[in-house]
């Protein structure tokens, strides 16, 4: 495998391969761009064509083209191998297609023909003349259901399932796509969607997870079941809804050229307007999202733009939504229907213009809420006013920015007739009192960062040492001067110090002669050493003082090791070794003295 892994490196560059996901500027020797990993305003972000490895001096993750590939996509490293190899034009060994994704990859197989074979019922067999009326009859195009594979599940329990299985698909690879189940009454496979108008889910790599299926007008309530109007995949190995974003797959080169995502609901909310011209647009399920959803499409975009139906701003879900959009520092806005039409894909049939124009025109989030306080529950009494409040107030308590937050404060004063005061010790009490429902808590959890415990001190001492050392015009004679006083007591930064002391380092390719196991943690630190920018003198004021910290904390646990010594010999009345520990007791105490003036 590693040889493999290797001839896929030599192939690619890191360069290209991270500027498809994440667009690049170049500064001096590197590449630059905001961190995808984390929410910054100055790009920390930075990748070495020479050393082939990306950094972030703002979270700390870096890494090689692998690295990189499965913390931007989240897929494990096999996954990462696979798209590379495909990326480079490597055929990987048949090795490489066995073991434990053998499930993943019979599922997507299995994806595969199920899509293949509704499109194919909905656009070629007289069972779907029915459904292709339906589409049809919405505007939809041959174009459009091509593009997104739409298709259709004919009312026959088994039909599907028996293709399937004459191609060499067994029951338990069936069942476990989620796409069928396993009748009770008659022991035979049945097609959850049958009867159905059906929609592969697809992600943002071109892969169908699962299917979305929607009951057509006049189904047969003994075939479709009472079930909702839509019905999803159940979660499977490969799908799982809190990370599916809808039509992101063609929607996300558009989505970056703009910055901008168009949030909408349904499946069809995001074909009409794809369809009539705005590409940067995608779908989730309801008015709720979640933070996988939300930390996916802000890879893309920095503008949430959200087109959802006329309800969705009295929705507890929706507050909480906006709340973690607020925390990814989104910029929330609403395209306003102006209550003419129920929802975008009702208002781009009757008038594409007219929507787009309303797109351009979209009003913060905020503005948005008081509008349709207003406009719900009106201005002509006391209870109108309260209801207002009632509706506003959850959300304008969760805008980040003291200012804007107070802006919007005094905006709902005016607007009631009260004085500030008033309204913020009401916003006050309503979020002491605010609670969500307990259904919706997984949904709308609150993004929580998991902090990772505190690392060393002394190891972070030691990486900005070498930080230091490697930013040095004369980086031998600077770590000579180290290495006269210190010793580092991390393996990983004594070895590069050895390697640096040895004058093996090729500082034009400094990863020539650096062994695998140091790659990582030498190229990190040496993108940081190479993206400061300090006068020989500031910097030699630096190196002082944290080798003279080193030099105390080693000699701080020197003395308290020749305490123990002392008190051991005293207790055994062994007077020449007491002599001796004495002596390297008081040593060291001068010693201290010495390196901690050197401190200040």
């Amino acid at each position: 495998m590693e040889s493999q892994v290797e001839e896929i490196k030599k192939k690619l560059d890191i360069v290209d391969v991270i500027n498809r996901m994440l667009p690049l500027k170049k500064r001096g020797r590197h590449y630059v761009a905001n961190c995808p990993f984390h929410q910054e305003k100055t790009p920390s972000f930075t990748v070495s064509p020479e050393m082939q490895i990306f950094k972030c001096f703002g979270c700390g993750k870096g890494g090689d083209v692998f690295t990189f590939y499965e913390e931007f996509n989240h897929v494990d490293f096999r996954e990462a191998l696979e798209e590379l190899a495909k990326i480079a034009g490597i055929k990987l060994k048949n090795s490489f297609d066995e073991g434990q994704n053998k499930n993943k990859k019979r599922i997507l197989e299995i994806n595969n023909e199920v899509a293949k074979f509704y499109h194919y019922m909905l656009v070629k067999h007289p069972l779907g003349a029915v459904a292709k009326k339906y589409v049809m009859d919405r505007g939809i195009s041959d174009e459009t259901i091509k593009l997104f594979g739409i298709g259709y599940s004919p009312e026959q329990v088994s039909l599907i399932a028996n293709y399937l299985k004459k191609k060499g698909f067994f029951d338990s690879e069936l069942i476990m796509t989620g796409t069928f189940g396993n009748s009770s009454y008659s022991n035979r496979l049945y097609d959850r969607f049958m009867g159905r108008l059906v929609f592969p889910l697809v992600d943002f790599r071109g892969q169908i997870l699962g299917f979305s299926g929607r009951v057509l007008p006049g189904a047969n309530p003994a075939v479709v079941g009472q079930k909702a109007k839509y019905i999803n995949s159940p979660e499977t190995e490969i799908y799982h809804k809190s990370q599916m974003v809808f039509g992101l797959n063609l929607a996300k080169e558009a989505i970056r050229q703009d910055s901008t995502v168009i949030v909408v609901e349904g499946e069809f909310d995001m074909i009409s307007p794809y369809q009539a011209g705005i590409k940067n647009v995608v779908a989730v399920k309801g008015t709720a999202f979640t933070e996988e959803q939300l930390q996916l499409l802000r890879r893309y975009a920095e503008t949430l733009v959200l087109a959802l139906d006329a309800d969705f701003a009295g929705n507890h879900a929706a507050i909480r939504s906006i709340e973690l959009a607020e925390k990814l520092d989104f910029d929330i806005k609403v395209v306003d229907l102006l209550g003419k039409f129920k929802d975008p894909d009702e208002a781009v049939r009757d008038n594409p213009e007219w929507f787009k124009k309303r797109v351009e025109e979209a009003i913060s989030i905020w503005d948005f809420i008081i509008n349709s306080a207003v406009n719900t529950f009106g201005l002509e009494n006391n209870k109108g006013k309260k209801e207002i409040l009632n509706m506003a107030l959850p959300f304008i308590s969760r805008i980040k920015s003291e200012v804007i937050r107070s802006d919007y404060l005094h905006r709902l004063a005016t607007i009631i007739g009260s004085d500030v005061e008033s309204v913020k010790k009401e916003m006050e009490r309503k979020i002491s009192n605010f609670q969500f429902p307990i259904s919706n808590r997984e949904m709308i959890k609150t993004i929580l960062v998991e902090k990772e415990p505190e690392r060393d001190k002394r190891d972070e001492a030691e990486e900005r040492l070498m930080t230091l050392i490697m930013g040095a015009k004369n980086k031998l004679k600077v770590a000579k001067r180290v290495d006269a006083d210190l010793k580092f007591a991390t393996i990983k930064w004594q070895k590069i110090m050895d390697l640096i002391l040895a004058n093996r380092i090729d500082w034009e390719m400094p990863l020539e002669n650096v062994t695998e196991e140091l790659k990582d943690i030498f190229g990190s630190t040496f993108l940081m050493a190479e993206s400061e920018s300090m006068e020989s003198f500031h910097r030699k004021k630096e190196i002082d003082k944290i080798v003279a910290k080193l030099k105390s904390i080693d000699l701080k646990k020197q003395i308290a090791d020749s305490a123990q010594r002392v008190a051991k010999f005293e207790r055994e009345d062994n007077v020449e070794e007491l002599n001796k520990a004495e002596s390297e007791n008081i040593a060291a105490l001068l010693q201290l003295s010495k390196w901690q003036k050197l401190q200040k």
